[in-house]
């Protein structure tokens, strides 16, 4: 199964090479200039979804709406599936987010549900309206779609854009439809996790973006993931079924929901190229020292179904402070995978340079299956230099004698070390350790 997933997601990627400016032109474009191109009776789908009017209240005053849309059934692990940023306190909300998708076949329905986000409990649902798309779309068009509550009362009105043309090109050998992205994010500050870093601005960055072709690339069994180590004594205690498993589980979960909440200073946007990726990881640094040595700036990562979880680590940011992979990842059992990476300009291309590894004791994934990580980013970000490279690998090894220097300076700048969540918090030096006292 794993080498037929493969071997479909290879020629994927070799066509998404070849033909990468030729789909985004088709997602844009009314015809494509190519007479030679092959065509096929579905469509390339632009929906910009533009806001909504009055909305229901979610709340006792107002909403803090959001929307969430799906190419097939919501429930379907297959259906793709896009998501827009928060407006707090609106009824009337404007997000003005933009999906491209590629080869939907004739009727095809887009579902769309429209929540309120609530911080700290389950996310209330306002109601739901659908599109079918097709050849009645054809062209560019606008669209009022009324919004029913689960009452089957209408209340409000979803606004958005479509611009539909014949696939051809690259879209029109895809075997199912498929999306150009762009991919979402969301950035979640944090100011006490800022506070303990000794951060000037005294504000900590999670980030999590909905990279595209999950499924593509991982197959949908989790089965197939990677499971925890359970030769590592660290995941042992994390997983345990036990009272102690149990409370450093619902301290993970603790920590994901502080570090991930949604709150005003949330920053919502969209990720289409390598340039995008760069700027949201080290626009800020880059206006401070141009000069500044990207390779050094280290961040863990958790891949799961819902996307790409991560923050920069190091000396000042959660050394000694947490279980980082399985924080990210929610406290799952299993992960699609995990590990370290460095974005950084490649000297000689200026090419902005993804280099990803394994590097997670809890969850330990194979290397054998790093390809699939760089699959996975060369189809989000197909300008994206990506370079897969096993935790042992000794090229590795040189970046983190640099990287080290560079958190021990940083580090004599602190005065002492503190968390978060108290003297239970679990440890992280390496990659997860765990401290003798477990928060309750």
């Amino acid at each position: 199964m794993l080498s037929s997933i493969g071997n479909r997601v290879s020629s994927l990627v070799h066509r998404h090479r070849t033909s990468a400016t030729v789909a985004q032109d088709d997602s844009t474009n009314n015809s494509s200039t190519d007479p030679n191109q092959s065509s096929s009776m579905n469509w390339d789908v632009t929906i910009v979804f533009k806001g909504a009017k009055e909305l229901a209240r979610g709340d006792l005053l107002s909403s803090d709406p959001f929307l969430e849309a799906y190419l097939g059934p919501p429930e379907d692990k297959d259906s793709l599936s896009f998501v827009t940023g928060v407006q707090w306190s609106t009824l009337n909300p404007t997000w003005d987010a933009t999906w491209r998708l590629l080869n939907v076949t004739e009727g095809m329905m887009l579902q769309i549900l429209i929540k309120d986000k609530n911080k700290m409990m389950v996310d209330t649902d306002l109601g739901r309206a659908s599109l079918q798309l097709g050849a009645k779309l054809e062209g560019t068009q606008e669209h009022v779609l009324d919004i029913w509550r689960t009452d089957d009362r209408k209340q409000g009105r979803v606004i958005l854009q479509t611009t539909a043309t014949r696939s051809s090109g690259y879209s029109a050998t895809l075997t199912k439809p498929s999306t150009s992205g762009p991919s979402q994010y969301s950035r979640h500050t944090s100011y006490a996790a800022g506070v303990l870093t000794r951060e000037k601005k005294y504000e900590f960055y999670t980030y999590r973006v909905r990279l595209y072709h999950l499924y593509d690339v991982f197959g949908t069994d989790a089965r197939y993931y990677q499971h925890w180590n359970v030769d590592y004594d660290a995941a042992k205690r994390i997983f345990a079924d036990s009272l102690e498993g149990l409370n450093i589980r619902n301290a993970l979960h603790s920590q994901h929901s502080y570090l991930y909440r949604h709150g005003r200073n949330t920053a919502y946007g969209a990720l289409g190229t390598a340039q995008d990726l760069g700027q949201l990881l080290h626009g800020d640094r880059l206006k401070k020292d141009p000069n500044q040595d990207l390779k050094t700036v280290l961040f863990t990562y958790s891949i799961v179904p819902r996307g790409l979880y991560f923050s920069e680590t190091g000396a000042a940011f959660f050394q000694d402070f947490m279980s980082k992979h399985a924080m990210h990842a929610n406290r799952a059992q299993e992960v699609m995978y995990s590990g370290e990476f460095r974005l950084f300009l490649d000297e000689q291309s200026a090419q902005w340079t993804l280099l990803i590894d394994n590097n997670s004791g809890t969850y330990a994934p194979k290397k054998e299956e790093l390809y699939k990580v760089k699959q996975l980013f060369e189809l989000n970000f197909p300008d994206l230099k990506v370079m897969a490279l096993d935790r042992e690998d000794p090229y590795l090894n040189d970046i983190r004698e640099a990287t080290k220097k560079a958190d021990a300076a940083q580090a004599a700048n602190q005065s002492q070390r503190l968390t978060l969540f108290g003297a239970g918090a679990i440890n992280s030096k390496s990659d997860e350790k765990i401290l003798e006292t477990t928060p309750v």
